[in-house]
């Protein structure tokens, strides 16, 4: 039987080809499939994106480029790791992309390590945003187009997944134009925020929510960006500045402006 070879790329895309196998076996009924969807897509990304650092140098990939011998058993840099060099030298990679990298890890060590469990739905959720953000990463830089490398019973897998995200956003940010049509500044609840938890600006003005905006991508409600009005003053000042006292034994509670406060940076009372 021939040797198996494979260089880094090769390696990545391989783990990526295996992962989306997995990922229809577990659509199809097979649910412990998910389990080995998620270790080879956590393969992969580690490659791939050591892989976008070899592309400045190939000798980056390890943690000591200087080391007088380097070999096959030379430790190589981790995930993160990664990560950080390409922010570093200037690519952009979103807080929304980090947060999943981290779920990736998180669960594939507890697949590997110890127990675990998972929402099936989270994990389509997940994947496609990682599919689309690596999609998306790649064409930036014209390193790879990944979707060339696809295997032909996967294709339509992999776009679907990386499509299925954009589309709910393309939806979401639709949702917000109509949340703001006839809305009227005079009412208030007429801005849109950044959502922080899906990294988004769909924090739209929504009558049932408790804070009056609702994100129309993932439903979030919080956001420090949102304004409030003064109890003393009235003036709306976004609600990271803004500090909450409560008023009495019953829980009612105000909040109030850093002028209001006399904070010295807002006022000089001297």
């Amino acid at each position: 039987m021939p040797d198996l070879n494979l260089d880094l790329l090769d390696n990545a895309l391989d783990s990526l080809n295996e992962a989306l196998s997995r990922y229809q076996d577990g659509r199809d009924g097979n649910d412990k499939s998910y389990k080995f969807c998620i270790q080879h897509l956590s393969h992969f990304f580690e490659l791939i994106l050591k892989y976008y650092v070899t592309r400045s140098h190939p000798l980056l990939i390890y943690k000591n480029p200087f080391a007088k011998h380097l070999n096959d058993e030379s430790h190589t840099i981790g995930l993160f790791e990664a990560v950080n060099f390409l922010k570093n030298e200037g690519h952009e990679i979103t807080e929304r992309f980090e947060k999943d990298l981290s779920w990736l890890k998180k669960l594939r060590n507890g697949i590997e390590h110890h127990k675990f469990s998972m929402d099936t739905n989270e994990v389509e959720e997940t994947i496609g945003r990682l599919m689309s953000a690596i999609v998306e990463f790649d064409e930036s830089h014209e390193s790879v187009d990944i979707s060339c490398h696809i295997q032909s019973e996967q294709y339509d897998l992999f776009h679907e997944l990386a499509n299925t995200y954009e589309g709910r956003l393309k939806k979401a940010e639709e949702l917000v134009e109509e949340r703001l049509t006839g809305c009227d500044p005079k009412d208030g609840n007429c801005a849109v925020y950044h959502c922080y938890e899906c990294d988004h600006d769909t924090m739209a003005p929504n009558p049932n929510s408790d804070t009056g905006y609702r994100c129309t991508f993932c439903s979030n409600e919080e956001s420090d960006d949102i304004e409030m009005d003064c109890g003393i003053c009235g003036q709306s000042w976004p609600l990271w500045q803004m500090k909450q006292m409560d008023l009495d034994d019953t829980g009612h509670s105000e909040y109030y402006c850093p002028y209001c406060l006399h904070d010295p940076e807002y006022r000089n009372d001297d």
